[in-house]
């Protein structure tokens, strides 16, 4: 399928449902007769602007980032939701334990796999913690330090 087809289904798959995750647009797209790789819709995330928020029960769903958002976006996401979110930051070799407020472990961690860090290689989160997975303890110092230096 073209690319202009295929992200124009994306965008009416998320206006007209509530997903998630990369998995549940892959399943969405799939159902709609658009068979592709993760690699190919993660870059049409990109190229179409999509952010994951959460709605007022603190669920996350992907929704098309405004352009008058984008600028303030690209600033900073990651300062703002570590100043309003996250408690604690410990480092453990070569993973970073990021202890945040009741129910926001998987929104500070939506948010860090979406600014793509120098430094992360994977994320695990539940309701009030976030796992920060680096590749050798070397770099997970550097992105402790980064992190620590965001939120004071």
């Amino acid at each position: 399928m073209k690319k202009d087809l295929r992200q124009k289904k994306i965008l009416d798959l998320i206006a007209e449902n509530s997903i998630a995750t990369q998995l549940d647009l892959l399943k969405a797209l799939d159902n709609a007769g658009i068979g592709t790789t993760q690699a190919t819709l993660s870059r049409d995330i990109k190229e179409l602007n999509l952010v994951k928020q959460a709605d007022i029960t603190g669920d996350l769903s992907y929704r098309v980032l405004n352009p008058e958002e984008q600028v303030e976006y690209d600033a900073s996401p990651i300062k703002e939701i570590i100043k309003e979110s996250v408690m604690k930051i410990t480092q453990v070799q070569f993973i970073n334990i990021v202890k945040t407020q009741p129910n926001d472990g998987n929104r500070v961690a939506a948010v860090v796999d979406d600014t793509e860090m120098e430094g992360v290689r994977g994320t695990i989160a539940g309701f009030d913690t976030l796992v920060i997975f680096s590749a050798d303890q070397e770099e997970a110092t550097k992105l402790n330090e980064k992190l620590n230096s965001l939120l004071n």
